[in-house]
């Protein structure tokens, strides 16, 4: 509805059966635009009109007027998907796999959206390593368990801090589709580590309780950004550089496997 027809309606509900006078009246707007935006709403089936010298206009009921606007907005909706499709399957293809882009997503909800988009366009290979507690994976659930069904090898890795005990917040279910891993002992490592090592190593043990890295395809990382303070500030950064995500994919799972254990 535009804002007239809108304006009409809301008189209609406040005044009940009225003329297009009447609607004038209230909502101030010009007596034309009161008749025009009234038999608009009609020829929706919003109102009903019972003829007559002036004819009277009265709401259909609210049943009928949310499904009619749910209706359109769902065609519509499913209209524009279908283009914005159409224009994305067409940048994709004329684009160059060497392309190098960085993208940023603001919002906790927009963050876990574009996470799902991600790993619906997957075509091999699915890496993800996060904190505890894992609430984007989990955000993604049944995504990735859709992936894995179309054959892509899926690894969602939570790091809890030896410190932290994993609670019972999680169905067996979810514990046992998400691998979580605390770092060892360090003391009971019996290789020299490098320095490189330690440093990873160190941010490991000290994963904040939320954000992470998605890796899709060993080419494109999805680093979420989370303090845990406000969901509306966010981030999730679309990386895309020939050659690091299969880089930052095979150090994350060396180190892993290296200096990490399964809980």
């Amino acid at each position: 509805m535009n804002k007239n027809e809108a304006k009409a309606l809301d008189a209609l509900i406040s005044l009940g059966p009225a003329g297009a006078s009447d609607v004038h009246k209230y909502t101030n707007m010009p007596r034309n635009k009161a008749y025009e935006s009234l038999e608009k709403l009609a020829s929706r089936g919003f109102v009903e009109i019972q003829k007559g010298r002036p004819a009277l206009y009265r709401v259909s009921g609210a049943k009928a007027v949310i499904e009619s606007l749910v209706e359109d907005y769902s065609k519509e909706a499913k209209e524009a998907l279908a283009i914005l499709e159409k224009k994305q399957e067409e940048i994709k293809e004329s684009a160059s796999e060497a392309d190098t882009y960085t993208w940023m997503v603001r919002g906790e909800v927009g963050v876990k959206r574009r996470l799902a988009e991600l790993i619906y366009d997957a075509k091999q290979d699915i890496f993800a390593i996060g904190g505890y507690p894992p609430k984007y994976w989990l955000s993604v659930k049944t995504a990735l368990k859709a992936a894995a069904k179309r054959g892509i090898t899926v690894r969602p890795v939570c790091m809890v801090r030896p410190t932290v005990s994993v609670g019972n917040e999680f169905s067996s279910e979810e514990r046992s589709f998400i691998e979580y891993r605390t770092v060892k002992n360090l003391s009971t490592l019996s290789e020299k580590m490098q320095p490189y090592d330690e440093k990873i190593l160190g941010g490991f043990r000290n994963t904040p309780t939320s954000g992470g890295i998605m890796i899709i395809d060993e080419s494109i990382a999805f680093d979420i950004v989370d303090d845990g303070k406000d969901s509306r500030k966010v981030s999730g950064i679309i990386f895309r550089t020939p050659g690091v995500p299969r880089i930052q994919k095979a150090t994350a799972e060396r180190i892993i496997s290296l200096y990490t254990r399964k809980l």
